[in-house]
């Protein structure tokens, strides 16, 4: 009993003081209709076949026999960005461009000189995203889990099968002004489980443990179109301009022809757009559970989740815009510019695109959670758990092209660090600790309702922000009902939802998004600008579990119903069809 109040004493001076850390990114959003409803407070009382996630020695609490389990999770993600100008940026070139610079209505966009046109503008996205197996990306959220157990009577073993998506999420910002398209047009990034075979047992009436062999597939998918705001690309086009008219007969081609440098880059015009799709279809994991109950009243449980690393492969496509084309074929024009050229290792001619096969790795952490449940009452149940994610085992993202790429052969000159082949972004998480609590009452004996809280501060640092790992500090909110229905039938319906009202990313505080170093050229689409941003996620879902015997009677009552129609509709044409004979096929 004192091991207990040490438990309860130390979980609630836990829910009073936060430590200093960084929390939940995107894990378990949406993967069960009851948890949902908790807000994840269950690894202490595991949601039945989904206990393959939450906590695999769950698995021991089902009923004997054969269950099937099928649940479907609606979410919608819901973004806004907005931009403002900082009054305290100088601008780039001297004010040429930037927040003092005049505004030309004739340019907008600004090629030549004048304020950033995505000032005073913001961006929602008009869509979700995710990736289907087998077919590809679709702009749509939806997610679906499936389990099957079994269990002898009189049996310490339980088994299941399942299949669940631990990870995901994924928006597109689709309006042609758009301010959001530059820093993501379009993202998913998910992970399912397509198979995860489950067993626990239990080693005595109060103690049980459990584990589940995940094989998954994770995919991620982005498409950027880019732009540069930088001291340095600004010079490339004051220099252009400056040199337009530069023509000297003969020595001009023969050293370097008007413009210089194929007469530049503005900062605040579309560059590049770039197209990335890959995947790892075998990505294996495992879960550990422990579910300890000595009293009717009281559980403890504690899940570990193994690492998944992803080795990713697949597609991807720059588009360069004719400007820039221009700039890279002036590097081939004259034998000067040629041997310039190749001592910097600089291409020399422009061309529309590069597209080809890209390689990458992408870490899911290892994750420990552990919870207790209360039951002061026969009808009222009081979860608290704990979550830990070792996020900072995501340094950087490092996407390896299979061939040089134009925009970062031009792009290390301007400081860029990461070679001719390789997109890299640092990302540098921080490990995640974050609670929840929930609550859950029998209020009839066929009828339970639930509710729950969990408080998810974020593991994406401030000073490496970007708007494709877009999930800042979070409140999460659930409810839902619990119906029993004939049959030892069971119905669940829940709702979350997850908010932040405003998180700040203030000009030059962001070496991913807005910072004005000009050795920043990787990537900062919105330096100069002061962004906010608001994030709503709201989620529905449904589960069902019955035994597998009444699944299979459904089934024959439907396969009846069919050959009935079918009857019936074959004696319609017979007897509407004078001129036919027989029956009717």
């Amino acid at each position: 009993m004192k091991t207990i109040y040490c438990l309860i004493l130390g979980l609630a001076l836990f829910l009073v003081y936060q430590p200093c850390s960084h929390g939940a990114f995107n894990e378990q959003m949406a993967v069960d209709t009851r948890a949902i409803a908790l807000t994840n407070s269950c690894t202490a009382d595991p949601p039945g076949l989904m206990s393959a996630h939450y906590n695999p020695a769950g698995l021991s609490q089902l009923d004997d026999g054969k269950f099937l389990s099928q649940g479907f999770v609606f979410p919608f993600i819901e973004r806004t960005g907005k931009f403002k100008e900082d009054p305290d940026f100088e601008g780039f070139m001297e004010g040429t461009w930037g927040p003092n610079a005049p505004y030309n209505p004739d340019d907008p966009l600004s090629a030549h000189g004048g304020p950033d046109p995505l000032r005073d503008t913001e961006g929602t996205n008009n869509r979700n995203r995710m990736y289907i197996p087998f077919y590809g990306p679709v702009d749509m959220l939806v997610g679906a889990n499936l389990g099957v157990s079994s269990k002898k009577k009189d049996s310490k073993w339980t088994f299941a099968y399942t299949n669940y998506a631990p990870y995901g999420g994924g928006m597109a910002h689709r309006e042609g002004d758009d301010p959001m398209r530059f820093g993501c047009k379009a993202l998913y990034l998910q992970h399912l489980i397509y198979a995860a075979p489950t067993a626990s047992y239990q080693l005595s009436d109060t103690l049980s443990v459990g584990v589940s062999i995940g094989m998954g597939q994770t995919a991620i998918g982005m498409e950027i179109d880019q732009r540069t705001p930088n001291e340095l690309v600004a010079m490339t086009r004051v220099i252009g301009d400056a040199t337009k008219d530069l023509e000297i007969p003969v020595v001009s081609e023969q050293t370097l022809p008007p413009p210089f440098l194929g007469g530049g880059l503005g900062p605040y015009e579309y560059n590049t757009r770039l197209q990335m799709d890959l995947r790892d279809d075998f990505t294996p994991s495992f879960n550990l559970g422990l579910l300890w109950k000595p009293r009717s009243w009281f559980s403890f449980g504690i899940c570990y989740q193994s690492q998944t690393k992803a080795d990713l492969t697949g597609t991807y496509k720059f588009e360069y815009s004719e400007q820039f084309q221009q700039q890279v074929s002036w590097n081939g024009l004259t034998d000067m510019t040629v041997q310039n050229a190749g001592m910097l290792n600089l291409p020399i001619k422009g061309v529309p695109s590069q597209h080809g096969t890209a390689t990458g790795t992408q870490y899911f952490p290892q994750r420990v959670q552990t919870g207790i449940m209360l039951k002061p009452t026969s009808k009222l149940k009081l979860l608290f758990d704990l979550h830990w994610a070792d996020w900072s085992v995501a340094k950087e993202d490092r996407f390896v092209c299979d061939q040089d790429i134009q925009l970062f052969q031009i792009a290390k000159l301007l400081g860029y660090t990461g070679g001719n082949r390789s997109m890299v972004v640092k990302r540098e998480m921080e490990d995640t600790w974050h609670w929840s609590v929930g609550i859950e009452y029998q209020l009839l004996d066929k009828l339970c309702l639930r509710a729950g809280y969990e408080r998810r501060p974020t593991s994406a640092r401030n000073d490496l922000w970007d708007a494709l790992y877009f999930v800042p500090d979070m409140e999460f909110f659930g409810a839902g009902v619990g119906l029993k229905l004939p049959k030892n039938m069971s119905l669940d319906i829940s709702f979350g939802y997850l908010c932040n009202d405003s998180h700040k990313i203030d000009n030059n505080q962001s070496s991913n998004m807005n910072s004005t170093d000009f050795t920043q050229i990787v990537y900062n689409p919105y330096a100069g600008l002061d962004y906010e941003q608001e994030l709503y996620l709201y989620i529905a879902s449904f589960a069902i579990t019955m035994p597998l015997e009444v699944q299979a009677e459904m089934l024959h009552h439907q396969m009846q119903m069919m050959e009935h129609t079918i009857h019936s509709v074959k004696k319609l044409v017979n007897k509407i069809n004078p001129f036919h004979k027989g029956d009717a096929t």
